[in-house]
């Protein structure tokens, strides 16, 4: 048997999106692009609780989820705790949320559909 070379992942990525085929399609992609999904998470409280105890490196996040708290509210509380990049992932294009999402100072933003070629190069941007 030969030697398996196990390359190291390029970072830990946090999924927060609370439509589970949304949610697939974010996973499969990046780690298609050789990321380590590190958690999925559907609310902005289990988003903040999953990035205190697995640290990663970006964070896919919607707007959109369940419960009282939005996407801007838990990527604000993360980036309190830590320096994860956020992309936003989002079907919300109206002026006022992007404006909201905008004072945030996001990594950068993606519209929903997503296009996987936009999401890697999101990921691997330096």
């Amino acid at each position: 048997m030969g030697d398996v070379t196990v390359s190291e992942p390029k970072g830990r990525v946090l999924i927060v999106e609370d439509q589970f085929l949304a949610s697939e399609f974010l996973r499969i992609w990046t780690e298609a692009y050789g990321f380590e999904v590190c958690g999925i998470a559907t609310s902005a409280d289990s988003a903040i609780e999953l990035a205190k105890q697995h640290k990663p490196t970006h964070v896919l996040m919607d707007v959109r989820l369940e419960g009282e708290k939005d996407g801007v509210d838990a990527a604000l509380a993360i980036e309190g705790l830590m320096n994860a990049r956020i992309i936003y992932c989002t079907g919300s294009s109206e002026p006022s949320t992007v404006k909201r999402i905008n004072s945030d100072h996001p990594f950068e933003i993606l519209f929903k559909p997503i296009d996987a070629k936009l999401l890697g190069e999101a990921l691997l941007r330096p």
